[in-house]
């Protein structure tokens, strides 16, 4: 009676549906403070990246400032400094219609200049050289007193500018002299390409190596790729670097005993007179390899790497002149 007058069973609901409200509440602030963590982490991490994407912005703003200074700086150096328009080749296959143009250039007064250079000769360093350096700009003759060439330059000049071409043979160059006329003398040029020779080339680089004896531009008729095992340079310090040096030198002269072996087998077996000995790569290897050779060598930089690809590219440079156009 008084359950019911005190209405007990509504109040037992009534806990319930509060003790209910009470658990959704619980979770929903659960839900909020994991919400709240996560948002606070996300904050945290924005605010670390920030920081780093401001110190690597400083870093890259350093860097560019850096940048700027060296072209600016470079730009003042090279501001008066001329280039070469081109630098190309000219195979051997071409170089008679390269001659034919050059030889067909004339001038009413003598203004074509014909000039050759041996190995490591200079324009100032001629015959005459006061009155040759009259006709030159300045300018012209510090840009070819940089061509490096092994082999010489054979350099034809209009003094009108017309005509302002450097080649470096792929034989050498055996005579310096200039002269100045109403033609250009293309005989020196026609007689190096005209010589009948044989050539022994040794590529060399280290655990890779080619040779080859060739005649003409058609073909090696007689070639091999030496390859030995050589270990990667080490960049580490200490007793383990000296140690592994010491093993590279070692796989280096073995390398090198390889070649060399294999090279006086094959020009025994050529059987022919060898002219030159081209060599190309690494020239201090190359040296190494034909220290006994009694062979006129000549130093020419290659711009094939040493492949089985490659050959007849290599074949072609061989026969080829450089070709600087001013």
């Amino acid at each position: 009676m008084f359950d019911k007058l005190l209405g007990k069973k509504e109040l037992e609901k009534h806990i319930i549906d509060l003790e209910s409200q009470i658990t959704e509440l619980k979770v929903q602030n659960d839900s909020f403070l994991a919400r709240q963590a996560s948002k606070e982490e996300t904050a945290r991490k924005a605010i670390s990246q920030k920081q780093i994407v401001e110190q690597e912005l400083n870093t890259s703003k350093k860097k560019i400032e850096t940048l700027e200074h060296e072209i600016s700086t470079f730009k003042k150096i090279t501001k008066d400094e001329m280039f070469f328009r081109n630098i190309s080749y000219i195979s051997k296959q071409s170089i008679n219609k390269y001659l034919s143009r050059i030889n067909s250039f004339t001038s009413g007064d003598h203004s074509l200049i014909t000039i050759s250079l041996k190995n490591q000769e200079l324009l100032s360093g001629q015959k005459n050289s006061d009155e040759l350096l009259e006709y030159l700009d300045k300018d012209i003759v510090s840009l070819i007193d940089k061509i490096d060439s092994p082999t010489g330059l054979i350099i034809f000049y209009d003094t009108d500018r017309m005509v302002r071409e450097v080649l470096a043979p792929y034989l050498p160059v055996d005579s310096s002299g200039w002269q100045i006329n109403t033609g250009f003398n293309v005989e020196l040029l026609q007689s190096l390409i005209e010589r009948k020779v044989n050539l022994c080339i040794v590529l060399a680089h280290a655990g890779e190596s080619f040779i080859g004896i060739t005649e003409d531009q058609n073909t090696f008729f007689s070639r091999s790729i030496i390859r030995s095992s050589v270990k990667g340079k080490h960049t580490k310090g200490g007793w383990s670097q000296r140690r592994f040096e010491r093993l590279r030198t070692e796989d280096i002269q073995h390398h090198v005993e390889k070649v060399r072996s294999a090279l006086k087998l094959m020009i025994a077996d050529a059987d022919v007179k060898i002219d030159y000995i081209i060599t190309g790569g690494d020239f201090k290897l190359a040296s190494m390899i034909l220290k006994d050779f009694e062979h006129s060598l000549v130093r020419r930089s290659f711009d094939t790497s040493v492949d089985k690809k490659n050959i007849d590219r290599i074949l072609q440079e061989v026969w080829s002149c450089r070709r600087y156009e001013i």
